[in-house]
């Protein structure tokens, strides 16, 4: 099962505060305790993970206003993306899949390219978080469309979600207080 939880970003709180805070509610609701604090790491591609909870994997995503948050007992990926709505936006969409998709990618943009655009880019983002990847290998070495079992994809607040996990049949959102949180009255 995912929990994927969302809410309006805390611009000037860290993304590990911010984690930290979501982890609490989410173990709180889940299991009836958690601890006060967390130790978040990074792998050596910069994927994060609580040191002290190898069995609780979580994925952050910030786009616009909003910030998302995943945690799963399984390995994690989300990535949100915002829709721009520039008067060029087709073509430079058009431009980025050219140098960054895959092959089979490219070739399945189509009139509404700037939607299949993101739903794609959000995939791919999800994916390689979900591997601990990263960004900095070869986009276009990988095609989304054969990880359909593990993708999730949905709009959220006018905005493309994507998430993966082997359990992307089970996915929970749930939008969340987080100034509320960080202040210590969101449990």
């Amino acid at each position: 099962m995912v929990f994927l939880y969302y809410c309006e970003d805390v611009k000037d709180r860290s993304t590990d505060e911010k984690v930290s805070a979501l982890a609490r509610y989410h173990l709180l609701h889940q299991t009836g305790s958690a601890p006060e604090c967390f130790t978040i790491e990074r792998q050596t591609k910069g994927k994060p993970y609580f040191k002290d909870m190898p069995d609780l994997h979580f994925s952050v995503s910030h786009s616009g206003d909003l910030f998302v948050c995943a945690f799963s007992e399984l390995p994690v990926g989300v990535d949100i993306q915002e829709y721009k709505n520039r008067p060029d936006e087709a073509e430079r969409c058009r431009k980025i899949a050219n140098r960054f998709f895959h092959f089979d990618e490219v070739d399945a943009l189509d009139a509404d390219t700037v939607s299949a655009f993101y739903n794609i880019w959000t995939a791919k983002e999800a994916y390689v978080k979900y591997t601990g990847d990263g960004i900095d290998g070869d986009f276009s070495a990988f095609c989304i469309f054969d990880l359909d079992e593990y993708l999730y994809q949905t709009e959220l607040c006018s905005m493309s979600l994507s998430v993966c996990t082997p359990d992307v049949d089970d996915v929970v959102i749930e939008k969340i207080d987080l100034n509320r949180l960080l202040e210590g009255d969101g449990k």
